[in-house]
């Protein structure tokens, strides 16, 4: 995702290499034996999934943007439409709260530009589809996995050393509040880079109570408290916020999803 940062205020991939890699998946919702896991991704289609694009709106991919091959979520790098990339995502029909989201990625090697290799894990995403709806995002691009984009309205009490340096701090004690406007977005940075630039990588959320933590191949590198979204019946008005769908976002990179699924949580219970 593209914006501004937090101010004060406030070649192909290789056959191969694919086929080599592509996991075995359980139907959609069927819990393994694998710890109360439960398969987001059946590895066959993309059954209780739904796309969005820019330029068609829900369910419409005409240029196949989004497909399932070799057991994989493939993005496409995304078309040029009418002079700007046509961004887009898919998104669980269901919302989803108390959960830790577990994905693995990899980057493909086609790209809308020659800027960093971009997508992202959006979740807690209500109200209308747009780009983006009101949701915060697990930030997915080159350097910068595991960033906290706070999105469309939405408020979090974030942990970062100062508003001038907007970066995750873990020991930090108290937290501040910052919400984004409406239509943007607000970013507060990770706290390391764990990132493998070149193979695949695991990205967690968990979600539990009003909080969230980022994870980036087992390490914790950005959290929030106390999220909130404007109260659709008064938008100036604000309300918790924990529940709401998980978006895979397109934005102009190839790149391939695998072994997407969820745990149930408690809201105290070790995730």
């Amino acid at each position: 995702m593209k914006s501004a940062i937090l101010r004060p205020f406030l070649g192909l991939v290789l056959a191969a290499c694919v086929l080599s890699l592509a996991p075995a998946s359980a139907a959609y919702g069927e819990k393994t034996e694998n710890e109360g896991w439960v398969p987001l991704f059946n590895g066959k289609n993309l059954d209780g999934w739904y796309s969005y694009l820019d330029s068609s709106g829900k369910n419409k991919d005409p240029k196949s943007v989004f497909k399932v091959e070799n057991g994989m979520i493939h993005i496409l790098d995304v078309p040029m439409f009418e002079g700007k990339s046509d961004n887009g995502y898919l998104a669980t029909i269901q919302e989803f709260s108390n959960v830790r989201i577990h994905v693995e990625y990899k980057w493909g090697v086609k790209r809308a530009s020659e800027g960093k290799r971009n997508s992202g894990l959006l979740y807690l995403a209500v109200g209308p589809d747009t780009i983006y709806p009101t949701s915060l995002e697990c930030q997915i691009e080159e350097t910068d996995v595991g960033d906290l984009w706070i999105v469309n309205g939405a408020s979090v009490t974030a942990f970062f050393i100062a508003p001038s340096l907007p970066m995750y701090d873990d020991d930090m004690q108290a937290g501040t509040r910052v919400r984004s406007a409406p239509g943007d977005s607000l970013r507060v940075l990770k706290s390391g880079d764990f990132e493998n630039r070149d193979g695949w990588n695991s990205v967690d959320v968990i979600l539990q109570g009003d909080g969230s933590t980022h994870l980036v191949n087992g390490r914790i590198v950005n959290r929030a408290h106390d999220i909130q979204q404007p109260d659709p019946a008064n938008p100036s008005r604000m309300i918790p916020l924990k529940s709401g769908r998980i978006l895979l976002e397109a934005e102009g990179s190839e790149i391939w999803f695998r072994d997407v699924r969820v745990k149930s949580l408690g809201p105290s219970e070790r995730p």
